[in-house]
């Protein structure tokens, strides 16, 4: 193994170590990013849309529920992120760049 390809190792293994858990439906826990996490929540971001707009504008009903959606929504930002980043990781690594 070379030099290089150590060093990637790694910083893999280094990344793995920090990787965050997040609890989903069925009360499961997945690594942070991975597809069925990013899929509860954009089923979870669906089912808050839909309560959302069960409620008319400026009543408090409907501010709880674009609070929930709006925090679902930066959960699955962040989510999307942080797999997009593994699979540049993945690439690095198999690419050799």
């Amino acid at each position: 193994m070379q030099a290089r390809d150590l060093k990637e190792y790694i910083k893999l293994i280094l990344a793995e170590a920090r990787i965050k858990e997040a609890d989903i439906s069925g009360d499961r826990k997945v690594p942070w990013g991975c597809s069925d996490h990013i899929e509860d929540l954009e089923r979870r971001v669906g089912d808050a849309e839909y309560w959302r707009n069960k409620h008319p504008r400026g009543s408090v009903k409907r501010y709880h529920w674009g609070t929930v959606l709006k925090h679902l929504k930066e959960e699955l930002k962040s989510a999307k992120k942080t797999a997009n980043q593994k699979q540049l990781q993945a690439n690095s690594i198999v690419t050799g760049k």
